[in-house]
């Protein structure tokens, strides 16, 4: 019988281990009902017999961390919920013992390549243990920017709700918790039976967090970025270049793409895109400007680089924020 772990620690969100678990026991029963072959069993593992979620509520776990790493277990998967804390206190429960005790388990399975899954603010905890370094990822877009401040050697992409990179998976904001929990699923009980939980449980697949990023994401990490985001604003219906840009700011043209990477993972010329898409979909969900009048005031020519944009970038038409 395959064996998942949920890895809890003190300040985890309560919906997201809530997901967890629910979606586990969906496909559990769902599993029998289906007579599938895939039987799978989970426990809740903490750094104590107890620990409290972001929510003060009491969770009693099946086994602490320590214990795990004893017996030199291996299970089928690893689940991270995400955490409860952002900013400094992240970074401060980085170095909290429930939290090294976790990573010290994690690095422990890493070698062996166990299925590991983490979502939102829980990525920071797989960075810290060091099973991200040169792996594709994603996490919640409003951390990305102190994401690549403390891991310059992860390749980050915040658009994406669930990435997979060979036996990792990380996940977007907290409710993409149900987006990673499918994908687990997949792995552990075959895409059918996940299909099934997501038909129950009515979830809509969202494969991109592009379309729910602020306007300002870069604003608290580089302020030379958010001046370049406020320019390119002013200027959305003319054409804008690099050139100018860097001109406007002062700036060489290599130190602003420098400046551009390190707080967006983006070059100039795809922030300059970005910001054009962003006021596309501000104006096609709150007017009802014909879409060939939003791609003028955008600074597209015609409709057509509009919408491929829309479906490429955000997986939909612009019908479909409408």
């Amino acid at each position: 019988m395959k064996s998942v772990w949920i890895l809890a620690l003190d300040g985890v969100m309560d919906s997201s281990l809530a997901i967890t678990l629910d979606l586990l026991r969906t496909a559990q029963a769902l599993a029998a009902q289906t007579k599938s072959p895939a039987r799978f069993d989970w426990r809740v593992l903490g750094a104590r017999a107890q620990v409290q979620t972001a929510c003060g509520m009491r969770l009693r776990t099946d086994d602490t961390f320590r214990r795990a790493i004893a017996r030199d277990e291996l299970p089928h998967s690893v689940i991270v919920p995400a955490t409860g804390e952002y900013g400094r206190t992240l970074v401060e429960h980085l170095a909290r013992p429930d939290a090294t005790q976790a990573q010290r388990l994690l690095q422990s399975l890493q070698a062996r390549k166990v299925r590991v899954a983490a979502s939102c603010a829980s990525v920071f905890l797989l960075a810290e243990a060091g099973l991200l370094e040169r792996r594709n990822v994603t996490t919640t877009w409003w951390l990305a920017g102190a994401f690549r401040e403390r891991y310059p050697a992860v390749t980050l992409d915040e658009r994406r709700m669930v990435v997979r990179d060979g036996h990792l998976l990380t996940a977007g904001s907290a409710f993409s918790q149900l987006d990673l929990m499918l994908a687990v699923l997949g792995d552990l009980v075959g895409v059918r039976v996940a299909e099934l939980c997501a038909r129950y449980l009515l979830i809509d697949r969202r494969p991109s967090q592009a379309r729910y990023m602020m306007a300002a994401h870069a604003l608290h990490h580089d302020p030379v970025v958010a001046t370049a985001e406020r320019w390119i604003d002013e200027q959305l219906a003319e054409p804008v270049t690099v050139g100018a840009l860097a001109r406007k700011l002062a700036l060489s043209e290599k130190t602003l793409s420098r400046k551009v990477q390190a707080a967006t993972g983006l070059s100039p010329i795809k922030l300059i895109q970005r910001r054009r898409l962003l006021m596309a979909t501000h104006l096609i969900e709150t007017t009802k400007l014909p879409i060939e009048e939003v791609a003028a005031r955008v600074g597209y020519r015609d409709s057509t680089t509009l919408r491929r944009l829309m479906r490429r970038e955000l997986d939909t038409s612009p019908s479909g924020l409408r």
